[in-house]
């Protein structure tokens, strides 16, 4: 007989039959959560995002009538691929070019590694002429005594213009018919090239293409282009005189910005390759700090004054679709960033000549750069600047010393592009104050009638009678000359 069982062999009912049944509905349902994943198809990936890219355009003129804007629809996914800009069409060489400037332009041509091409280009302004200039006019503070100062300034020059094409820094009072009221205030004769880039700027200013068969204001755009062409010499500087004549960069930088301007009107390829040409000598010239000097070979020098002309013509250039290396630009914001303090002042150079100078004048000059550079003008910086200026307006009484009180055409002319860029109050006082002061200066009689007499100190020296003339037009070209920078992006003021 099989003895008793023993206590434990024997399965005793649970004491709390509510604790087994939670436990089995947990363990079931740990059970389903494993294979429910398994039965369940793979969800559909999510879409790639649409990107819709938005470009501010620098354009203040309506489209004409019939063009409608494209649409942007964000609907379908969007690839941003580089497209390559068509081949431009070679337009025929009129017999009025040199054949020897044609055949060392056509075998130079662009370094494409260097200068490249930009999607962003824009076209010359309409604003210039018609119903864009009387507009621009109208909104920036023109006038009709604005105007008229243009025009007899424009056919001064023209009546002093020598055979040739360029303008005589010395001896341009040849072409007075009066000989007992011959024209004075000579300048420096070297400094012919940058001259006659300055007289080519405010003919363009004012809306007059180079053409050979045209009226006679563009028949001396014409001629003072083909001068600048062909006083480039191989290395794309462009010289005063041909040969070994010194290489200068506020000259070269001149007329490399009159080159780039002219590129907009003109559509012979020559004229577009010597552009470019001198764009690369002014990349080529940089200092290693950044800034340029007065020659191209490395002097450690940084020169702000000087370094301002190039970045207005490397600003044209980008406006022909020629665009510098990127560590053109690199190293030339970090030398603004040491040369312009985060209030605005800004100091000449920091070698040699000019070393820690600083001043208004000069302050005008960087405020102008970085604004032609992108930067905006609400930063502390600008407004900052901006206040130094309007304390400073044009005093015609006080430019008898330049190192003391800097005084000049060339302040009123840099800081006028500036504060226009500027815009707001800042820009209608000091537009008052040049109307009111600068204007009066100007000759309405005789030989002398539409020019400006020289400042009385060694910078209206230098430049002299045809200098001070040439950017007295640019002054007052500034109303319809550019798109003013705030308003490019976007704001009226």
């Amino acid at each position: 007989m099989r003895p008793e069982l023993l206590d434990r062999e024997i399965a005793h009912s649970p004491a709390d039959p509510f604790a087994s049944t939670v436990g089995s509905v947990v363990f079931h349902l740990v059970l389903l959560l494993i294979i429910i994943p398994l039965w369940a198809p793979d969800p559909s990936p999510d879409p790639p995002p649409s990107r819709v890219i938005i470009r501010y355009l620098p354009r203040e003129n309506p489209q004409p009538e019939g063009e409608k804007e494209q649409e942007v629809t964000p609907e379908t996914p969007t690839v941003e691929t580089e497209q390559k800009e068509p081949e431009p069409v070679e337009t025929p060489l009129t017999d009025e070019v040199n054949p020897e400037i044609r055949d060392a332009l056509e075998n130079s041509p662009v370094d494409d590694s260097q200068f490249t091409v930009d999607a962003e280009g824009g076209d010359f302004s309409t604003g210039r002429t018609g119903g864009g200039r009387t507009r621009a006019l109208s909104l920036h503070g023109g006038s009709a005594e604005t105007e008229s100062a243009i025009q007899a300034g424009i056919e001064w020059l023209i009546r002093h213009q020598d055979r040739d094409g360029s303008w005589s820094p010395d001896r341009f009072h040849l072409h007075c018919k009066e000989s007992a009221d011959e024209c004075e205030g000579a300048g420096y004769p070297e400094h012919r090239a940058g001259i006659t880039g300055l007289c080519l700027l405010a003919l363009l200013g004012n809306g007059h293409p180079p053409g050979a068969d045209g009226s006679p204001r563009e028949v001396a755009a014409w001629k003072a282009l083909r001068w600048l062409i062909d006083h480039q010499d191989p290395t794309g500087c462009v010289r005063s005189g041909k040969g070994e004549f010194p290489r200068n960069l506020y000259d070269h930088g001149i007329a490399t910005f009159a080159l780039c301007e002219a590129a907009e009107l003109v559509t012979l390829p020559a004229v577009k390759k010597a552009a470019g040409k001198g764009l690369e000598f002014i990349a080529s010239s940089q200092q290693p700090g950044g800034g340029w000097d007065y020659v191209p070979s490395p002097t450690l020098r940084n020169d702000l004054s000087i370094t301002g002309w190039q970045v207005l013509a490397l600003h044209a250039g980008r406006k022909i679709g020629l665009l510098p290396p990127p560590s053109v630009i690199d190293k030339l914001e970090k030398y603004l960033q040491r040369c312009i303090n985060p209030a605005g002042g800004a100091t000449y150079s920091d070698r040699g000549r000019g070393r820690g100078r600083g001043g208004y004048g000069i302050d005008a000059v960087g405020l102008l750069t970085r604004l032609t550079l992108g930067h905006s003008p609400f930063s502390r910086e600008s407004v900052q600047c901006s206040k130094v200026l309007l304390q400073n307006l044009p005093d015609p009484d006080s430019r008898s010393d330049w190192d003391r009180d800097p005084q000049s055409m060339y302040y009123w002319y840099t800081a006028t592009l500036a504060l226009f860029h500027m815009g707001g109050p800042a820009w209608e006082k000091w537009n008052s104050a040049i109307q009111q002061n600068v204007l009066p200066l100007q000759h309405t009689e005789g030989e002398l009638k539409g020019s400006w007499d020289p400042d009385p100190n060694w910078i209206g020296k230098a430049g002299g009678r045809v200098t001070q003339t040439a950017l007295g037009i640019l002054t007052f070209e500034t109303y319809f000359r550019y798109t003013p920078l705030h308003r490019q992006l976007g704001f009226r003021r």
